[in-house]
């Protein structure tokens, strides 16, 4: 895992520039790496792009906001009775409108929806009952730039070093001083004592000196234990990298540098296309056997071979 202190320190030392808050040098190589991770995102939408969220269902309400940071919406979907129902998107707006003049249907499961403006979503038939997480929405989420520096071992009020105490086999982490707050959710915490090499994502926010986090820790039971807390990029760790690439190729270029800018430039791309060629689609390569030659029949499930 790189947290964005280690990127933008990083393409800090590649590029000689000074990691002094406030360098312009330095907020234009911060502003790079974000841009190289939508870049990345954009290049691999279908699963480490994709959000869900889930709302209820009113009553006779046609429409409800969007999520806030909702980009584009993907797929929609209604849940009735435990089964997920796809919704069919319109496009048009007369043909939105031409719908809606239909009398209303008595049933429960919207058959179509439609985007308004910029931040609501439409549903015909309007829904006739109150369902609970009812309306399913995914979504190619707003990327909200990285910007938070690193949280290593902090000095509590006495003037100690506050320190973590980590157990095996449970989620929950506390601290020997007050270094918590509710917006590390989301980010990543690490022992870098050298007792555990795991990243653990902050799944859930407990008080000042504790949090939960998403997985069970699997390193092993202790206290006093150094730690950091990074906000990282959410692209596979194997491709990280990438963005200080993206920087320096930004870097030299605005300073003619032709070579050295074309030289991280293909590293940067190098990276990206291994990236596309590994996360264009959702699942791993699969082994089949051959089958040879034969033609299979539609008509018979499993297929059979046709003589």
């Amino acid at each position: 895992m790189i947290t964005w202190t280690n990127l933008y320190t990083r393409a800090a030392d590649v590029t000689g520039v000074s990691t002094t808050a406030g360098s312009q040098d330095l907020t234009n190589l911060q502003m790079d790496i974000n841009q190289g991770l939508r870049v990345f995102k954009n290049a691999a939408r279908r699963y480490w792009t994709r959000v869900e969220r889930s709302t209820a269902l009113v009553e006779n309400q046609q429409y409800y906001q969007l999520p806030p940071d909702c980009v584009r919406v993907t797929e929609v979907r209604v849940n009735s009775s435990g089964l997920n129902f796809p919704v069919n998107g319109v496009d048009s707006e007369a043909m939105w409108n031409r719908i809606n003049i239909i009398p209303a249907m008595t049933i429960n499961l919207p058959m179509y929806y439609f985007i308004k403006g910029f931040g609501e979503i439409g549903l015909w038939p309007i829904p006739s009952e109150d369902v609970a997480n009812g309306l399913v929405i995914s979504y190619e989420p707003r990327l909200t730039d990285m910007s938070i520096d690193d949280v290593t071992t902090t000095t509590n009020s006495t003037g100690g070093s506050v320190t973590c105490t980590v157990s095996a086999g449970t989620n929950t982490v506390t601290f020997s001083g007050n270094a918590i707050t509710s917006s590390m959710v989301g980010r990543w915490f690490q022992v870098n004592d050298g007792s555990d090499g795991n990243w653990y994502q902050i799944g859930e926010y407990t008080s000042t000196s504790a949090f939960k986090l998403v997985n069970d820790y699997q390193g092993i039971s202790g206290s006093s234990h150094t730690f950091i807390i990074g906000q990282a990029p959410d692209i596979p760790e194997d491709y990280q990298l990438g963005l200080v690439y993206y920087a320096a190729y930004n870097f030299y270029l605005k300073r003619k540098d032709t070579n050295t800018s074309t030289l991280y430039k293909g590293l940067f791309e190098d990276l990206l296309t291994q990236y596309k060629e590994t996360y264009a689609a959702k699942t791993t390569g699969q082994v089949q056997q051959s089958v040879d030659d034969y033609r299979y029949s539609l008509f018979t499930l499993p297929p059979s071979p046709i003589i």
